[in-house]
């Protein structure tokens, strides 16, 4: 798996998995939203950028109250994509402790 790849998997494939399987989807998911936070991170610079030249062309004030809702949209769009990613990993992390368990159980 590349961590490039969206994984969707459903709860029995991922009672299928073993630990290390589950570990390496954590660490993909994570290296997935670490991208996603550079590439965003891009964006808000170039965004930034873009502000700058319109307050030079209008005034600051203008610019800026036309670019907050994109900026807080972005941020929004960051914030739920990470905690989604937490929620994931989170899940993914018991899983394999319980999956752990399990077979230190047997």
């Amino acid at each position: 798996m590349q961590a490039d790849e969206v994984i969707d998997l459903k709860e029995k494939d991922l009672k299928k998995l073993n630990r290390y399987q589950l570990l390496e989807l954590l660490i993909l998911q994570t290296e997935r939203a670490d991208k996603l936070q550079a590439k965003l991170d891009v964006a808000e610079q170039q965004l930034t950028k873009q502000v700058l030249q319109i307050s030079s062309l209008g005034s600051i004030a203008e610019a800026s109250m036309q670019l907050s809702g994109i900026f807080q949209a972005a941020q929004e769009t960051a914030d739920m994509y990470l905690e989604a990613a937490r929620k994931k990993a989170d899940a993914i992390i018991a899983e394999a402790e319980e999956k752990a368990w399990q077979i230190k159980g047997e």
